[in-house]
């Protein structure tokens, strides 16, 4: 759905109604200004001023300053809307090659709302991942999707995730996969192993395919 310059034209008139209610102004500053710094990676501060009058919920003091203010959000919201149409959007099998990561963890970041601003999509639908989405590491810190493609594109490699998150993810991955293998069979691997017997040597061709990878999986995070 484009923007249309009138639709900006209207869109920015709006500020002046708000001239006229200080306390209103200094909300909707407020709320803009917390929403571009979790969700863009558009640089935006606002006076030292304007922050204690916010925090101190005194809007109605230097009104000028509180709408300077609001006019810049307000026009950074409408320059990404405006720019919606030509902003880059990927698949979470793409981010996952972006990454480095499987796709069942670009879905769980999505649920933990690790990639900021990311709704769950029905069941059999793809999600699609703005490149201007901020993604937010184990330590907190915040990168733009944008810059991990680039970084994948240069380096021609995912992003370098540190030894300790991928240790973290991996983790989360394997016990979820020994976590289905006990209530599949309806136990710890040495207990199933007991009943039906070496997986290498059996009969039972599920078994001897998944019994040697529940034995791979509890290896490998021994080896964690």
């Amino acid at each position: 759905m484009a923007i249309s310059q009138e639709d900006r034209r209207v869109f920015e008139d709006v500020i002046d109604t708000l001239q006229e209610n200080p306390s209103e102004a200094g909300i909707v500053l407020k709320v803009l200004f917390t929403f571009l710094k979790k969700t863009t990676p558009v640089q935006v501060e606002l006076q030292e001023e304007v922050k204690q009058l916010l925090e101190q919920h005194s809007y109605t003091q230097n009104k000028h300053a509180v709408i300077e203010d609001l006019k810049k959000c307000w026009s950074i919201v409408i320059n990404v809307a405006q720019e919606e149409e030509v902003i880059k959007s990927y698949t979470t099998g793409q981010l996952a090659k972006f990454f480095g990561v499987s796709i069942t963890t670009i879905n769980k970041w999505i649920a933990s709302d690790r990639l900021i601003g990311v709704e769950r999509t029905d069941r059999f639908k793809q999600a699609r991942i703005s490149e201007n989405v901020m993604w937010v590491s184990p330590t907190g810190e915040k990168t733009p999707v944008y810059e991990v493609v680039e970084r994948y594109h240069q380096n021609n490699q995912p992003i370098d995730l540190s030894d300790q998150e991928y240790k973290i993810e991996r983790i989360k991955e394997i016990v979820k996969m020994i976590t289905f293998f006990e209530e599949r069979y309806g136990g710890t691997y040495q207990k199933v192993l007991k009943s039906k017997g070496d997986p290498y040597q059996s009969e039972d061709w599920q078994w001897g395919r998944e019994g040697k990878e529940w034995q791979y999986l509890l290896k490998e995070i021994g080896d964690l």
